[in-house]
Order: C-alpha cells, then sequence, then structure tokens
C-alpha cells in the first residue's frame, strides 16, 4: 500500500516538474519574442547621423552593448536549450497523463470494487473498519492523480476516466427499457423517476466522499458581480463526470429517447419531464451532501484513531457548505450539456395537445348552454374543485365555474411546465377570450340558445327489443338577450371573472410560477428580482386580458337590461288612454283615493327584478340603469297623460260649444273626473318610484307629471272636504 501511494505522490511530483518546464518553456519563448522586437526597434532607431567630421550614433554603444548584450546572450543560449528540450517536455507531458489516466482508472476500479463488498464486511466490525480505511487510501490516492491532471491541464481527461470506470457501470445496469416502463403500461415511462433517484443514490452511496473531495480541493469561492465563478474548475466531477453520461445516456439510446422526450401522450411527457427537472435540480445536493450518520462516524473514527496514535483524521477534509451545493447546481445548468438535453424536449407540441384539450373542453361547454341555456350543468371537473371554486371565488353559473377549472387546471403541477409559462399566460388569455366572444354575440342576438322544439326519444335495447325509456322535451328557441334574468346573472359572473383574474387568479399563477417555499425555489433557476418581474408581467397581462369584460357589463346593464325593462314597464302605459273612456258619459262617480289598476303594473317588473338582483348589481353600474329606466318610463307616461288631458280639453270644448255638457253628481264634469283620476294615478306612481330608493326631484318625467296634473289637487281636496 505504501508503494503504490510513494508511486502516485511521484505522479503528482512528476506533474508538478512537467508544469514547470512547461511554464519555463513558455516564458523563454515569450522573452525571445520580446528581445527581438527589442532589437528591431533599437536596430531603427540608432540610426547614423552625418556631420562634418565623421558618423556619430543617437546612443553610447559602451553603455548599451557590453552588458545588455551578454545578458541577452544568456537568455538566448538557455532559450535555445529549452526549444531543444521542447519535444522531450512535451512527450513527458504526454506520458505524465497517460500514467495518470491509468493510475486513476485503477484506483476507480478498486474503490468501486470495495464499495461492492461493503455488504461483506458489514457483518465483520473488523473487516468494516480495514474496509473504511482503504477508502481513506483510495481516496488520498484519487486526490494526488486529480491535482495532478489539474497541475497539466488535462481535467478533461480525469473526467472522462471517471464518467467511463465509475458511472457509465451503474448507468448500464439501471438503464432499460424494461425499468423505464416498471410500474405502468410500456411507453407510459412510469418508473423514470424512481429509476433517476436510485442513479443519484447508487453515486452518491458509491462516489460521494470522492466528489465531495473533488468539489472540495477544485471549488472557487470568487465569485463575480453576477453571482457566477469567475474561473472554471479544473476538473468537475459532479457535472462532466455524473450528469453528461446519465445525459448522454438517455439522449442516445434511441428508444429510451423516444419514449423519454417523444412519448406523444401530453400526461407522459409531462411526468417525463417533471422526473428529470426534478432530478437535475436536486442533483448537487444529492452527490455532494453529507448524513449526520457519516458524521458521527468520522467523529468516532477520529477519537478512536486518536487514541492508537493515528492522526489522519487531522487531515484535510472538504468543507461542503449550501453556498458550495449552489454553485456546483449553477454549474449543471450553465453546462453546454444542459442546454442540449433541454432542447431535446418537443414542448410546443406539449403546449398544443394541452391547449386542444382546454379548447374541447370549453367547446363542449358552450355547445351545451347553447343547448339547454345558462343554467345548464356543464362542469365536467372535480366536485371538491367545483365546490371550492363556488365557495371561495362566487360562481353561480356551472359554464363559469368550469371556465375557471379549466383555467386554474393549467398550472397544476401534473399539467404546468415552467418553459411554458408564456404559452399558459397567453392560453388563459385566449380562453377567456373566446368566453367574452360567445357573450358578446349572444348580448348581439347572434346565438340563439335552445331551438329544439321536437321531443326526442331515447332507445334503450336489449335483447333485440327496443323500448323507448325516457323522453327529453328540448327548449324552444329564444334569445337570451331579450331576457333580464340572463342578462343580469351573466353580467354577475363577469364582475366576478374580473375581479379575480387580476386578483385570485393572479395568485394561482404566482404561487407555480415565482414560489415563495424554498423547497420549489431551488427548482426556478431565477433571482429574486427575476421572480418578482415575471410576477408583475403577468400582472399586466392578466389586467390587459380583462379589459374586454368591463365593456361588456356596462353594455348590458345601461343598454340591454335598461332596455328591456323600459319595454315591460311601458307596456300597461296604453291603459292611459282607457281613464278618459271610464268616465265619459258613464255617470259614474269621481275617483276619491283609488288609483288607476294598471299604475301598479307599471314598476312591476323594474321593482321584482331590483329585489332579486339588488345584491349582485356590478359596483361600477350604481343606479344609473334605474334612473334611466324610470326616467324613460316617466317620460312616456307624462306624454301619454299630457296627450289625454289634451284629448279631454278638446272633447270639452267641443261639449261646451254644443251646449250638450252634462253635469253630474256633486257638479263635476266628465273631463274633471279624468284629470281627478290622473292626478290620484300620478300620486300612487310616485309612491311606487319612491319604494325603489330614487330621488324623485332627478326624474324629470315625474316633474312633468307633477305639472300636468297638478290642476286637479283641488279637485282632490275638493272630494276629501265633502
Amino acid at each position: 500500500m505504501h508503494l503504490e501511494l510513494h508511486q502516485v505522490n511521484s505522479l503528482e511530483r512528476a506533474a508538478y516538474t512537467t508544469l514547470y518546464l512547461l511554464q519555463e518553456l513558455q516564458y523563454s519563448s515569450a522573452q525571445v519574442s520580446a528581445m527581438t522586437g527589442a532589437s528591431s526597434s533599437l536596430t531603427s532607431t540608432n540610426t547614423k547621423v552625418p556631420v562634418e567630421h565623421g558618423e556619430v550614433t543617437n546612443s553610447l554603444p559602451s553603455l548599451i552593448s557590453v552588458n545588455d548584450s551578454e545578458l541577452n546572450g544568456v537568455i538566448m543560449e538557455k532559450s535555445r536549450f529549452l526549444m531543444k528540450l521542447a519535444p522531450r517536455i512535451r512527450r513527458l507531458e504526454s506520458e505524465t497523463a497517460k500514467c495518470l489516466v491509468g493510475k486513476l482508472e485503477e484506483l476507480l476500479a478498486s474503490m468501486r470494487n470495495e464499495m461492492m463488498e461493503d455488504g461483506e464486511d458489514d457483518a465483520d466490525p473488523n473487516g468494516l473498519n480495514r474496509g473504511n480505511d482503504r477508502k481513506e487510501e483510495l481516496l488520498l490516492m484519487i486526490g494526488n492523480c486529480l491535482r495532478g491532471f489539474a497541475l497539466l491541464g488535462k481535467g478533461v481527461d480525469a473526467e472522462s476516466a471517471f464518467a467511463r470506470v465509475a458511472i457509465m457501470p451503474i448507468i448500464r445496469s439501471k438503464l432499460s427499457m424494461g425499468k423505464l416502463d416498471e410500474g405502468g403500461s410500456r411507453g407510459e415511462c412510469a418508473g423514470l423517476f424512481f429509476l433517476l433517484d436510485d442513479i443519484a443514490n447508487t453515486v452518491a452511496s458509491m462516489y460521494g466522499s470522492l466528489l465531495r473531495s473533488s468539489e472540495g480541493m477544485f471549488a472557487h469561492d470568487t465569485i463575480d458581480t453576477t453571482g457566477k465563478s469567475c474561473s472554471p474548475m479544473e476538473v468537475d466531477l459532479v457535472v462532466s463526470g455524473v450528469w453528461v453520461p446519465v445525459a448522454t445516456a438517455l439522449m442516445t439510446d434511441p428508444g429510451i429517447k423516444t419514449a423519454i422526450f417523444s412519448p406523444g401522450i401530453a400526461n407522459v411527457l409531462q411526468a417525463n419531464y417533471s422526473a428529470l427537472d426534478t432530478f437535475l435540480s436536486e442533483l448537487a445536493s444529492n452527490l455532494l451532501k453529507t448524513t449526520p450518520t457519516d458524521d458521527a462516524n468520522e467523529e468516532k473514527s477520529s477519537v478512536e484513531s486518536a487514541e492508537l496514535g493515528d492522526f489522519s483524521h487531522l487531515y484535510y477534509q472538504p468543507m461542503i457548505t449550501p453556498n458550495t451545493i449552489e454553485r456546483a447546481q449553477s454549474r449543471l445548468y450553465s453546462h453546454p450539456t444542459t442546454i442540449e438535453f433541454s432542447k431535446k424536449w418537443n414542448l410546443p407540441i406539449y403546449y398544443q395537445l394541452r391547449f386542444a384539450e382546454f379548447c374541447a373542453r370549453l367547446d363542449k361547454a358552450l355547445a351545451l348552454v347553447c343547448s339547454e341555456g345558462w343554467e345548464a350543468d356543464v362542469f365536467t371537473g372535480d366536485e371538491k374543485d367545483n365546490k371550492a371554486i363556488r365557495d371561495q371565488v362566487g360562481f353561480e353559473l356551472a359554464i363559469f365555474v368550469e371556465v375557471y377549472d379549466i383555467l386554474t387546471s393549467m398550472w397544476k403541477s401534473n399539467v404546468f411546465l415552467r418553459p411554458l409559462t408564456h404559452r399558459f399566460l397567453r392560453g388563459a388569455v385566449q380562453l377567456v377570450g373566446r368566453l367574452l366572444v360567445f357573450i358578446k354575440e349572444g348580448m348581439d342576438g347572434k346565438i340563439e340558445f335552445g331551438g329544439n322544439e321536437e321531443t326526442a326519444e331515447v332507445n334503450a335495447e336489449s335483447e333485440g327489443e327496443g323500448e323507448p325509456t325516457e323522453t327529453v322535451v328540448g327548449i324552444p328557441s329564444y334569445l337570451w338577450n331579450q331576457r333580464v334574468e340572463d342578462l343580469a346573472i351573466v353580467s354577475w359572473e363577469l364582475t366576478i371573472l374580473d375581479t379575480c383574474m387580476t386578483h385570485d387568479y393572479l395568485d394561482v399563477v404566482a404561487k407555480t410560477v415565482c414560489p415563495v417555499d424554498s423547497e420549489s425555489i431551488k427548482s426556478t433557476h431565477n433571482s429574486s428580482s427575476e421572480l418578482e418581474e415575471i410576477r408583475s408581467l403577468s400582472s399586466e397581462l392578466l389586467v390587459e386580458s380583462s379589459r374586454d369584460i368591463s365593456p361588456l357589463i356596462e353594455h348590458s346593464w345601461n343598454k340591454l337590461i335598461v332596455d328591456n325593462l323600459i319595454s315591460q314597464c311601458c307596456v300597461p302605459l296604453s291603459a292611459v288612454k282607457g281613464v278618459a273612456a271610464t268616465y265619459r258619459m258613464t255617470n259614474r262617480p269621481s275617483p276619491t283615493q283609488q288609483a288607476s289598476p294598471f299604475v301598479a303594473t307599471i314598476l312591476r317588473p323594474l321593482k321584482e327584478f331590483d329585489t332579486t338582483f339588488s345584491s349582485r348589481t356590478p359596483p361600477q353600474i350604481g343606479d344609473g340603469w334605474k334612473y334611466q329606466v324610470i326616467g324613460t318610463v316617466a317620460d312616456r307616461y307624462s306624454v301619454a297623460v299630457e296627450e289625454l288631458i289634451a284629448t279631454v280639453k278638446r272633447t270639452e270644448e267641443a261639449l261646451k260649444s254644443r251646449k250638450t255638457r252634462r253635469m253630474m253628481a256633486g257638479g263635476m264634469s266628465d273631463g274633471e273626473k279624468v284629470k281627478l283620476q290622473l292626478y290620484l294615478d300620478h300620486k300612487e306612481f310616485k309612491s311606487h318610484v319612491e319604494e325603489l330608493d330614487v330621488d324623485v326631484e332627478r326624474v324629470a318625467g315625474l316633474v312633468k307629471l307633477r305639472d300636468l296634473t297638478q290642476e286637479a289637487e283641488s279637485l282632490f281636496e275638493q272630494t276629501q272636504n265633502t
């Protein structure tokens, strides 16, 4: 053992010697180049200048030529000597590197055998101690070899040897199509996560101490302003020794490559990507971390060794800190193999598959709404999600619950992929836009609901006999923009959607894309400032997508609902003309307290609507819509009253001229009875307006009605006094 250790030490010293000779050769070559350049410059400078009595130079030859020429001669002689030795120095470099590779492979093979024999030594405590001593010796000798490679600048050779001798046998023994599909159907890659976890754990258990030692020797603590290491590692076993062969094996085998990167099934591709992303994000930590058991065994061993006079525990031990692991993880992400590996994923196809699923689900829901109306039960998700959305967000219509469930499902762990964040955000905006277009077309009267007035029979045939077992009556076709109840409930759902897109839904997106828990942050690969910027951009995009919602809400209330209610409330106004017929030449007594029956029905549609939807009126709408309805109805009512009064006056004038006017009981004419009735109707109408919490002074039609019927106020007082 001591002889072997001396041999390895000699190889490291040979590497030192080779490095020194190479540096001397480079230095000498640089000196020769510098002197050659200086000599030519000096020759051009020291030109002869003719004078009357002879020629002189610009410098003093006695002071330059003697000392400098002798010194330059020595340097040139040394340089020529080294140049003659250059082939031998290069050969020494090559032979030393070859010997280091051979020795490293031999030591790695010995370490692998020692680790495989651990199971046999576990039953024998003395054997376990001997095994630990041998591992420490192997670790020490491998460290000598790695430093020799680093001195020669041949770290790539060390990494290749480690990958070839230590890692590839593990990969070959564990990576196969059978193990890839273990636990599932063929092509599902159900065993990928466990396979990768098994590889990482095996490498860590067999070569964890070597990886920690190498990381401690060659990792640089100096970092630049961007947080990256200023200089590359001379020997990087974690990245080039472990990750590169694993990634290469996954990308090289045609069957495995196709199964992992191009399965053709969205769920399988997402699971594969998540498994490999998790494996890569935790690789540095899994390979370099130390367990409490290892620390306890090391402390116990050091105490026992000190008692026996062995102070090897005082030798160099690598310090693996969280910063060390973080730097190793950064190297993993920035390595060219990782970049090439990420390009193998056909993520745009995955997004298209997922987005097609979302669109199909939305289109099916909208088709069912067209067939059965807004109350159709179109939700197809999990019942727990249905209850949570209704309770927490506040949606009532199933179609909006379905849409929101589709939007949130895009960010679930079994669907979302971080590189597709921008696509999923765009998809969410497109789905919301699809719903808004459907609603807008319905508001414009371009979409009919129902339309199947025929009776549909569902036949259930069994054993050759077919009998109708269920009868489904279709819904007659109608335009939902003519139903104020539909308009109001859809507008309220849009109000909730508008709010949750910039609050609840933004929180869902932010928690997925910009997580706050420490475990999730490790796999995001973004700094805190970048995460904040992503959240800000997501917020701006969602706010932008919700800007089309408010115009629909305002159009629904201020135009469609108002017009609908006005048309309903104005229907009874046709009875205003009948007031004159009630008293003209009928000998009916004059009215005293009771208004016309139709007055109570004028604002009834508005009152019923307001009672039902007062708590679901969008905040931005306010009560302006109510003033619009009452104002328009009052205006039309006042016009009808004005026309009736004008007609009554013309009739009275005609009867008076013919001297056929008849005085009825109480001395009140038919025209006066009509005016008194209109006055009572106005009072009744005004009371109904006041019940709607409306300032009557702001309703111009009511003011006009008051002016038109004010003449009959004296008649009303007269009836009260008699």
